[in-house]
């Protein structure tokens, strides 16, 4: 991509570390999520590249992000991401997962697990590790079902 319009920032794409992104829309979330979650004039070119996505591919994308909620384009010039991952930015991996599950009417289960954990950037064994202290601390159980309940004020 040569010198791209910043309007075409505005059509980006998912919520996965950019390892695990399968989909042209999780690729570009993660490649803007890398970059700091924002696209401008400074970055286009630097985040946009090697994507192989053609201008009219990347601005559905984007406006399918706005659409979604999972991105603001209220600036001028500036494409911002507001997934879980760019609003948490700064926060520990254990206080993302506790609010991605909390936002998930907090229970995690077979049928919600890839939408919870989306965009929270932890492997398995990071996530298994959080849940584990979660566990200890109190802050969540496993069900009889197999589910693991957040047992937090919010969560009873």
């Amino acid at each position: 991509m040569k010198t791209k319009m910043i309007s075409l920032a505005f059509s980006v794409a998912c919520i996965v570390p950019p390892a695990l992104a399968e989909t042209a829309r999780e690729r570009t979330v993660a490649a803007i999520e890398a970059a700091g979650c924002v696209v401008d004039g400074s970055n286009v070119n630097d985040v946009l590249d090697g994507l192989g996505l053609s201008d009219a591919e990347f601005r559905v994308i984007g406006e399918g992000l706005v659409a979604d909620g999972l991105a603001d384009v209220s600036q001028v010039g500036i494409f911002r991401l507001t997934t879980p991952g760019c609003i948490m930015a700064g926060v520990t991996p254990t206080e993302r997962t506790v609010a991605a599950i909390a936002a998930a009417g907090c229970t995690v289960d077979r049928s919600n697990i890839n939408e919870t954990l989306d965009g929270l950037g932890l492997a398995d064994e990071e996530f298994r590790e959080i849940g584990e202290a979660l566990i200890a601390d109190g802050r969540a159980e496993l069900t009889d079902t197999g589910a693991f309940r957040l047992t937090t004020a919010g969560c009873q």
